[in-house]
């Protein structure tokens, strides 16, 4: 039966792509007016967020364009204007781990496919409306235990609506209410990420009200995390967790900021430390962004109140990632160097929870192998990274990772505590070499490579781990 449903979906998205070709070889958008000042002159980069695209300047009939753009802006209604665009991806993934979990849970050696289709409209009616939808359908094929967020097989990804809210012209102030399911991620991606590297991209349910100006925006959210299930348009709201707060942004120049954010979360049923109770967690939050004469750099602070069942949390976090390129050199070499630290539970079972929750990460938080999650954890990655080839870049890094205490356990993704590791061994918790590749063939094509060797250190294998071998090759098609 769930074979069966497989080839239906999968069938239905290949005749999607099909019969996208030949629309968008005969759709012709209308002449339009001008398109506003400023707008770029070339096909741009697709972003992460396909909703963060802007193809208006396909209104002036001499920019650019390649074989989608037809899609990109077909105008419905030249005067009000009213335009609708449409975009997609396709991408296939395939990983293998030598040991899945450390081999802490028996998992043999696993090799599997993962497959995601993705396809989003957008429609603009002014200045003042807009609506976007995207469908995703995600396949796993020889994973030993297929499930959100490696399968789902057809579901609505994201349905929001936006309305403009009245401008400030005299503090060149816009504002955006924003309602319904939508994907979202902000600063470094260490705290609220989009999970992109699984097949399965995070979202949530609820509103974002996103204010701007050339050197400010915050955003203020109130959301539940989207709960994925197999099958076929069935996702829901988690009704246990919410997520809300402020987050803003200061800018000192170009590429240089500030982030300053407040967020709350509560999930009434969490499972913690061998206990199960409702979690309320405050963050407040500090990061540092820029890059100056060849240096960058992203450092980041944050401290977490609240409390989980009858006990209070108190816990913290510091994260830094920092580099020189040098832009005269070569392939313009990087040397680059991560560090972390996020607290543990100093006194398991007392009053305070001292463990570090990282909310919604990106599960890839240390390399694409995502082995250990952000929590009782200190770690140092120097790193190298290269681009032999304009639009090809090498990064070789080595992770080095401890437990900042070792009263509380090793925690590996996603945010598991591993057993018998709590208040035993040292604090040293393995290594682990990193090498990915990434060829941006064109506008539409990007292959990735990678591979990670982790070396467990004597506590993980005392509790039954081993060496962990991953390898993945990823194909991305963008239209």
């Amino acid at each position: 039966m769930r074979s069966s449903l497989r080839l239906r979906v999968r069938a239905i998205c290949y005749m999607a792509i099909a019969a996208l070709f030949p629309l968008a070889a005969v759709a012709q958008p209308a002449a339009p007016t001008a398109p506003p000042t400023g707008l770029p002159a070339g096909p741009p980069d697709f972003k992460l967020f396909r909703y963060d695209e802007d193809y208006r300047y396909l209104a002036d009939p001499s920019a650019p364009r390649d074989y989608w753009d037809p899609m990109k802006y077909i105008v419905l209604d030249r005067e009000y204007p009213i335009y609708l665009s449409v975009g997609g991806e396709l991408r296939e993934r395939f990983e293998y781990y030598s040991a899945p979990d450390f081999a802490l849970l028996g998992t043999p050696p696993n090799g599997y496919l993962l497959q995601r289709f993705l396809i989003n409209a957008d429609l603009h009616v002014g200045d003042s409306f807009r609506a976007f939808a995207q469908l995703g359908s995600y396949f796993a094929f020889g994973k030993d235990f297929a499930a959100p967020p490696y399968e789902d097989q057809l579901d609505l990804q994201q349905a929001f609506v936006d309305i403009s809210l009245p401008p400030v012209p005299s503090a060149g102030l816009t504002s955006i209410l924003r309602f319904g399911r939508q994907e979202m991620a902000f600063g470094s991606q260490r705290i609220i990420a989009v999970r992109d590297a699984p097949n399965v991209r995070r979202a949530f349910d609820g509103f974002r009200l996103h204010a701007e100006t050339s050197t400010f925006r915050v955003d203020a959210l109130a959301v539940r995390p989207v709960l994925n299930r197999l099958g076929v348009f069935n996702d829901q709201s988690n009704p246990n967790q919410a997520l809300w707060g402020l987050y803003a942004t200061a800018l000192f120049g170009p590429g240089r900021g500030i982030d300053l954010y407040y967020l709350g979360y509560d999930n009434a049923r969490t499972a913690f430390a061998g206990s199960v109770g409702q979690e309320t967690r405050q963050s407040i939050g500090l990061r540092l962004f820029g890059t100056a004469a060849g240096w960058d750099w992203d450092w980041e602070a944050l401290w977490q109140f609240g409390s989980f069942a009858n006990r209070q949390i108190l816990a913290w976090t510091v994260s830094s990632n920092t580099g020189y390129t040098f832009r005269d050199m070569p392939w313009s070499p990087r040397l680059g160097l991560k560090a972390d630290i996020a607290s543990g539970d100093s006194t398991p079972g007392g009053r305070t929870v001292g463990t570090f929750n990282a909310l919604f990460p990106k599960l890839a938080y240390f390399n694409a192998a995502a082995l250990l999650a952000p929590a009782n954890i200190m770690d140092l990655q120097p790193s190298i990274s290269i681009r032999p080839f304009r639009n090809v870049t090498v990064t070789l890094g080595w992770d080095f990772a401890w437990r900042q205490t070792t009263q509380d356990a090793i925690y590996i993704e996603p945010f598991v505590a591993v057993p018998r590791t709590a208040g035993q061994g040292s604090s040293y918790i393995g290594n682990q070499i990193a090498l990915d590749i990434t060829w941006q063939v064109n506008r539409h094509i990007t292959l990735e490579a990678s591979y990670v060797h982790f070396s467990a250190g004597d506590t993980l294998k005392a509790a039954g781990g081993r060496d962990v071998d991953f390898v993945a090759f990823a194909a991305t098609y963008r239209f």
